[in-house]
């Protein structure tokens, strides 16, 4: 279960950083949506996900995804706060820093295991770790995506 979460937390952590730079190359919305509508169709596609099976995933995973940005931004927030004091900081503010971190792992935990059942009720087990690799997957294809020049209209 700890392997589950470490990796999770990585591709929440990329994924932000992806949506990042996604909306650093101009149009935003244009580029956001275009990433949402990749992944859409990679995930019912590789998911394999029936109509009704789709009508309840969707906005349950896309509920997961907006919480769990908003605990990438709490915690990049927090890291780049301390990188930028660390030096000045006391022991107290350390130990109080630190403190923070744990809860947001803890809710990051949480979060993790929450989603994994509801998941699990609407697509299967099966389904749930297939989309955990999916993830990944979906990850290596979108920076390939970027790489290659296709998400400019530059690739093939």
């Amino acid at each position: 279960m700890n392997t589950i979460l470490l990796h999770s937390r990585n591709i929440f952590l990329v994924l932000i950083i992806l949506t990042t730079s996604l909306n650093s190359f101009g149009q935003r919305r244009g580029s956001m949506e275009r990433f949402k509508d990749d992944k859409i169709k990679y995930f019912n596609e590789k998911l394999d996900l029936s109509d009704k099976e789709a009508d309840t995933f969707w906005p349950l995973y896309e509920d997961q995804m907006n919480r769990s940005m908003k605990i990438n931004e709490e915690e990049r927030t927090l890291l780049t706060y301390y990188s930028s004091t660390a030096d000045a900081m006391t022991e107290e503010e350390v130990d109080e820093t630190i403190g923070k971190f744990k809860v947001l792992q803890e809710r990051r935990h949480e979060l993790f295991t929450e989603y994994y059942d509801k998941f699990v009720e609407v697509i299967g087990k099966r389904k749930t770790m297939r989309m955990y690799s999916l993830e990944r997957e979906f990850r290596l294809y979108i920076f390939e995506k970027f790489r290659s020049g296709e998400h400019r209209g530059e690739g093939p």
